[in-house]
C-alpha cells in the first residue's frame, strides 16, 4: 500500500536532482495520461488511470494530476460532482491524494485544465504518494445532493497524472 514516507530509492540525491522536473539519468517526471469517451454516469463511478509496476522498474511517486473536460458543465450547487483523485485497491482501502476535491458547483469550463490537489512529503499533512507495486491510482467522480448532477455520459474527460520516477538501484 502506499505510503506517506519515501521509500529506499528516493533519498535525498535523487531529490536534488530532479527538484526542478529535469530527466536525470532516467530518473524525473513522467506524465501518465488517459483519455475516457463517453465513460461517464449519472451516479457515482471511478476510473482507473494507472497500476504502479513491480519494484524492478523503479519507484514511483504521485506529483500532480490535471483533468479537463470536452464539454462544459453548469452550474449547480445543489446536485454536483466532486472529483478526487486516489490510490489503494478494494482489500487495502483507498486514499485520496489532496485534502480537498475538484468540485462542479461553480460549473467546468470545456477544454480548460484543471488541478487535483497533491499533498506529498512537503505538506503538513502529508498523503500516501509513495507508491508500492500494485497500487492503483484512479479517479473519484461522486455524485452530491438529492437529484442528479449534470450526465457526464458524452463528456469526453483528459486526465493526466505526474509522477516522480527512481529507477532500481537508486
Amino acid at each position: 500500500m502506499a505510503t506517506s514516507t519515501a521509500p529506499s530509492g528516493f533519498g535525498r540525491p535523487i531529490w536534488n536532482a530532479i527538484k526542478g522536473g529535469n530527466q536525470v539519468h532516467g530518473v524525473g517526471l513522467v506524465p501518465v495520461s488517459t483519455t475516457l469517451v463517453s465513460a461517464g454516469h449519472s451516479t457515482t463511478f471511478n476510473r482507473p488511470v494507472f497500476i504502479t509496476p513491480p519494484t524492478t522498474s523503479g519507484r514511483f511517486k504521485a506529483e500532480s494530476a490535471n483533468i479537463s473536460f470536452g464539454a462544459a458543465i453548469g452550474a449547480d450547487g445543489t446536485d454536483y460532482w466532486t472529483i478526487d483523485l486516489q490510490v489503494g485497491n478494494d482489500a487495502d482501502g483507498w486514499h485520496s491524494l489532496g485534502i480537498s476535491s475538484l468540485s462542479t458547483t461553480a460549473g467546468i469550463t470545456d477544454n480548460t485544465s484543471y488541478s487535483f490537489e497533491v499533498d506529498g512529503p512537503e505538506s503538513a499533512s502529508p498523503r500516501n504518494v509513495f507508491l508500492e507495486a500494485g497500487d492503483l491510482l484512479r479517479v473519484l467522480f461522486t455524485d452530491v445532493g438529492g437529484g442528479t448532477p449534470a450526465n457526464l455520459t458524452s463528456n469526453t474527460m483528459n486526465i493526466v497524472v505526474f509522477l516522480r520516477h527512481a529507477p532500481p538501484g537508486r
